[in-house]
Order: C-alpha cells, then structure tokens, then sequence
C-alpha cells in the first residue's frame, strides 16, 4: 500500500500525495524501510572508503589504513558491527529480572511437589527405586531453578552502574548533536549537496546524514547503537514536528 514516511501512514492503492503534509507517497512501508536500511549501509560503506580503509569483515577487531592510506593512522576505530537490533542494558536488566521470576517460580513449585513426594502425600505410580530415582531428580531440578534464580539477581545487581553510565552516554551523545543540528541544518546540507531532491529522498538521506555525522564525531564501535542513536536523534528532530 501507498505509504507516507513523513506522517507514517499508508493509504489505499492509486492515491500519489499524502493528504496531510502534501507530499509524495512511496511504494510501501516495506519497500521504504529496505530503502533506508539500504542507505545506511551505502553511508557505512562510502564512509570506510573515504578514510582509505580495505575491505574488510565483521569479524575484524580493527580496521587498518588501505595501502597508500594516512600515514599516521597506523590503527583507527573499529569498524561499526551490525549487532541487529540495539538492547539497552536497561532493557537486558529487565529480560533478566523476568527470567529471574521464571526461574524462580518454577523452581519453587518443583520444589513444593517434591516435598509433597518425599512427604508421602503423593505417591507415585512407581516401584521404591524408581519413585526414589525421580524425586531425587525433581529435588536435583527445583535447587538448580532456584540456583540460576538467585545467580541472575546478581548479576542484575553488577548491571546498574553500567545502566546508568549507558543512560548519561546517550544522553551527553544526543545533546552534543543537537547543539550543533537541527532539522532546517540538516536538510540544508542535503538539499546544497542536491537541490532536486524529493520529499522521500531527502526523508531517507536524512537518517543517513545523522549517523554520519555521529560516526565522525563520536567513537561508535556498535552499529546497532549507533543506529538507535540516529533514531532517537530523527525523532527529535522530524517526527516531533
């Protein structure tokens, strides 16, 4: 379906113009979200090729000057790694505390049934050896629940002081942006490097812009963070307006 990336809406097929801001509608919401992932990759790339780098792999720790490159880069900043989606040490924390509970709550009522087992008041359908077999494993797996229970709420505890020093990085990184952009900056830039540009292409250019710019102002080794920052940097700037 027809769809707008400025006012995030689709339409129905043969409408051209967006009603509300006017302007012109792309193939689908698909189609431009592969377009705008093409483009980050293509400003990845042409980044590397501009500081003289050779090809290289995600497995690579560093990237290293091309032949005939700088020659006082002898190693630069590794290059962005495609991590996929960015998870906040928050976000893990969370996902950690949620296991925690599962675990734990799991591993209780194994516990509790064994007891009740050991206790007599359920007996299973088993000769001695086998039900005494089976209790113990239940036993053996209610402790070990219970085990990575408790080890996960310990490991949530070491990740607070790296939640906060994420928080004030992402926080210091946006606002070091913005006090040198904004959105009439921006597509300024854009539109003096290509005046005929169109809404969509400047919209998809835009994302690729910002992260340019924070790849050469800000030492961003995870590209899955780097493209959260230009996200959250975009919505600042366009989609709140």
């Amino acid at each position: 379906m027809p769809y707008c990336p400025k006012c995030d809406m689709e339409f129905v097929e043969g409408i051209t113009i967006c009603s509300d801001c006017k302007g012109p509608l792309v193939e689908s919401e698909e189609a431009y979200k592969k377009a705008l992932e093409e483009q980050k990759e293509q400003a990845l790339a042409a980044k590397a090729a501009s500081m003289g780098f050779e090809d290289f792999t995600e497995d690579d720790p560093e990237i290293m000057p091309a032949e005939g490159g700088p020659a006082d880069m002898e190693k630069t900043p590794a290059r962005l790694h495609s991590a996929g989606v960015y998870v906040s040490s928050r976000q893990k924390c969370e996902d950690m505390r949620s296991s925690s509970s599962a675990f734990l709550l799991v591993g209780g009522a194994v516990l509790a049934f064994s007891a009740v087992c050991w206790a007599g008041i359920i007996r299973l359908p088993m000769s001695d050896g086998s039900r005494l077999f089976f209790q113990g494993v239940l036993t053996a797996m209610g402790l070990l629940f219970l085990f990575v229970s408790f080890r996960t709420r310990a490991s949530i505890a070491s990740l607070k002081d790296r939640i906060e020093e994420e928080e004030r990085r992402t926080k210091e990184i946006i606002e070091w942006f913005l006090q040198g952009w904004d959105a009439g900056k921006l597509d300024q830039e854009l539109l003096k490097e290509d005046p005929s540009l169109s809404e969509a292409e400047l919209d998809l250019k835009r994302f690729e812009l910002i992260q340019d710019h924070l790849i050469t102002g800000q030492d961003l080794p995870d590209q899955a963070y780097a493209d959260f920052l230009a996200e959250e940097i975009y919505g600042r700037l366009y989609q709140a307006s």
